[in-house]
């Protein structure tokens, strides 16, 4: 073999390595469940879609955060998020929802309960670090099948209801939610909301329509008095008897809607107050979805002005929005500018991405 042949089969042997090493690069990118980007001490956690797998629910491997049983005790009045996926941390819209909520209620818990086991990388170097700044923030990890025990949905629970559903993600955090209002009482919130006023003045039970037609289960407030404990009660024994894991909205908001439609005096939701539903306040779409999610986009569009004096949260239906870009002059990116401020200057430009 001459010099020449010898040199151009080396430099073909580096190119090959150098196309595989380019190839390993690719495959990590897209495999690992996150990409980071580096911004100071700090990592945005780029997430792959989770899609319906929720097996990470029964792992405790590389677990960082303490479990919500046992010695677990929220305080009176606590509000509380969950995260169902298996991704094991938040997104950016995720963030603010709770930055929110923490800023207007200093004097209370803010409970954030995670389904999946969260490494302790994620619980210092992501947003979850910056949401740890705030001292009435609390994370934990939910262990399902320990969570339900002594509820009337521990035998659902423990069944395999759940994995015959079309939407586990979904339908873990119906159970979750009922779960958690039924145990602690307190204010839940779905992760796609951002909280704008405080709900001092709203009292400790009530909820609210999204149409006329549908109570929405984003944004509910149970108080441990005997109205309360009632309400819950029925609406958690209305989902054990009735669930349906074929149908998306049949156990969260169907089974309050259910149940209100059982106990309100009305057939018409407008009509549905505290005097005609048994004293259980049911507020109208302005309080906590000013914007149908038949025109969610209002959200996102450049210049829009959305006049809502009434609203104590947005909700900004991530099921429909959450491959849409939140435009740096939109409602949504003027409302986090301001009620989660820290997490919005976190991610800057890459704010709701």
């Amino acid at each position: 073999m001459n010099v020449y042949s010898k040199n151009t089969n080396i430099i073909f042997k580096r190119k090959l390595w150098i196309i595989f090493l380019l190839l390993v690069v690719v495959f990590i990118y897209w495999c690992l469940p996150v990409k980071d980007i580096v911004t100071d001490d700090l990592f945005i956690f780029r997430w792959n879609p989770s899609g319906q797998d929720i097996n990470c629910h029964t792992r405790d491997d590389g677990d960082a955060l303490p479990a919500a049983e046992g010695k677990y005790t929220p305080k009176e009045n606590s509000i509380f998020f969950h995260e169902t996926s298996c991704r094991g941390g938040f997104d950016s819209r995720q963030a603010c929802a709770v930055e929110s909520a923490a800023r207007l209620h200093p004097t209370r818990e803010i409970h954030v309960l995670f389904s999946a086991p969260v490494e302790e990388r994620v619980l210092k170097h992501s947003c979850l670090a910056k949401l740890q700044t705030y001292p009435n923030i609390k994370l934990s990890r939910v262990h399902i099948a320990r969570y339900a025990k002594g509820t009337p949905l521990e035998a659902m629970v423990n069944s395999d209801q759940l994995s015959k559903s079309n939407w586990h993600v979904e339908h873990t955090s119906d159970v979750l939610r009922y779960l958690t209002l039924y145990k602690w009482g307190g204010i839940y919130l779905d992760t796609d909301t951002l909280v704008v006023k405080p709900f001092d003045d709203l009292g400790g039970n009530w909820v609210g329509r999204e149409d006329s037609t549908l109570v929405n289960a984003a944004v509910i407030g149970i108080a441990n008095d005997k109205l309360g404990r009632k309400m819950i009660g029925d609406v958690v024994r209305e989902l054990n008897n009735t669930y349906k894991p074929e149908m998306w909205n049949y156990n969260g908001p169907g089974s309050i809607t259910r149940v209100l439609r059982r106990i309100c005096k009305s057939p018409k939701l407008v009509d549905w107050t505290a005097e005609n539903c048994q004293g259980f306040p049911v507020y109208g779409p302005e309080y906590f979805y000013p914007v149908h999610y038949s025109k969610f986009s209002d959200y996102f569009k450049a210049g829009t002005v959305i006049n809502s004096p009434a609203a104590y949260t947005h909700h900004f239906w991530n099921k429909l929005s959450k491959d849409i870009a939140v435009k740096s002059d939109s409602p949504y990116a003027v409302m986090a500018r301001e009620f989660c401020p820290e997490i919005y200057d976190m991610y800057g430009d890459s704010f709701g991405q």
